[in-house]
């Protein structure tokens, strides 16, 4: 197995080098990636979407790519991992003008058997189109699972597009993930990204809002116990005139888990009229936690409106006390506060099933059986 060790999540602008912010550093044995044997679609979406092996469409990809100047990934290494190794992934397109009711969803499982997955994604929405996919990862504990993920949307002028990514790893897996996207005129990509296994976790999120009035969130949940690593970087490029973005995460740390969240906003040249919006929080369950956050704002447009917010608390103990008051467990009662933190963004979800999977997972892990 080939050892990497290169630097990852880079943020747009340098700040000091003592604060170890500026990037991250990513060191891991590269495993031999062999054939996924497990059938992942767990639900086409209906007939107005069409799903199609991504080995038997790169000429349009290509294109595509190159058209919408996509760019996604914690680096050039990993990006180029995925792009070339993948074991698993699909072209989904939608027609001009179909509202697509029932969601895409794509369903992971890794175990000793098929304990490494390298997926490539490529989500094509055309004009006026609407489209929710869902992808979920899950491990076999013990497999020590191997996950490098790459997915990139188009959406087309009017087109929306809702990807929602459930990442349910043990915790002896080893997790990247990098999703690229770019919004034409009147467009909206919403992304939610939902970390909350692994060992180590590397997100990466790049939104390109390239069309006037197109929009785009970033929607973030993380959970870090024991010894877990998080590392994030989500950025929003504003390019056009009236657009409109968000980043949003809420995360929660416990044990000796360490976190680095990097989001940044970019007002583009030309983008007048472009309004834009960063909220990071984090609920410190332990003082032995290691939490950092590197909020940044870059602009080279004067009529712009931007606003980026981080914090990090701990749990109220009065609260704690209330619900425990009320006969729930210290494990229940701070299962009751996370979830809180987290619902704004689980609302986006939009399976029953696998809110109340996440739910269960949560409790699981309060209680260290997951």
């Amino acid at each position: 197995m080939a050892k990497q060790s290169e630097q990852i999540n880079h943020i747009p602008v340098r700040t000091w080098n003592w604060l170890g912010v500026n990037e991250s550093t990513l060191a891991v044995s590269l495993p031999a990636v062999t054939e996924y044997r497990k059938q992942s679609v767990c639900q086409a979406g209906g007939t107005k979407v069409k799903i199609t092996e991504i080995s038997a469409c790169r000429d349009v990809i290509n294109r595509l790519e190159t058209e919408n100047r996509l760019k996604a990934g914690a680096s050039d290494a990993t990006s180029v991992f995925a792009a070339t190794y993948f074991n698993s992934g699909y072209f989904i397109e939608t027609a001009p003008g179909e509202k697509c009711e029932k969601p895409v969803v794509l369903q992971y499982e890794l175990d000793e058997e098929n304990p490494v997955l390298v997926d490539q994604h490529f989500i094509y929405a055309r004009e006026n189109s609407e489209l929710t996919v869902v992808i979920r990862y899950s491990s076999q504990a013990g497999s020590k699972a191997y996950h490098n993920g790459l997915t990139k949307i188009v959406a087309c002028a009017g087109a929306v597009v809702r990807l929602i990514k459930v990442q349910l790893l043990a915790g002896d897996a080893y997790h990247i993930d990098a999703v690229g996207t770019a919004a034409d005129e009147q467009s909206v990509i919403d992304c939610t990204l939902i970390e909350l296994g692994a060992q180590q976790i590397i997100s990466n999120c790049q939104t390109r809002l390239a069309g006037a009035g197109s929009a785009g969130n970033i929607n973030s949940i993380y959970f870090g116990d024991k010894h877990r690593q998080i590392d994030i970087h989500y950025q929003l490029s504003y390019q056009a005139r009236e657009t409109v973005g968000e980043i949003k995460a809420r995360g929660a740390l416990l044990d000796q888990s360490k976190k680095t969240f990097r989001g940044t906003l970019d007002f583009i040249k030309g983008a007048s009229g472009a309004r834009g919006k960063e909220e990071e929080y984090a609920v410190l369950l332990s003082p032995e936690v290691r939490n950092r956050s590197i909020p940044l704002m870059l602009c080279s447009e004067d009529a712009v409106e931007g606003q980026h917010a981080a914090s990090a608390g701990k749990v109220d103990e009065n609260k704690l006390f209330y619900l425990m008051s009320r006969g729930l467990s210290e494990t229940e009662a701070k299962k009751l506060v996370i979830e809180a933190a987290f619902q704004p963004i689980l609302a986006e979800v939009p399976l029953a099933a696998l809110k109340e999977e996440i739910s269960n997972y949560v409790q699981g892990r309060l209680s260290h059986v997951q």
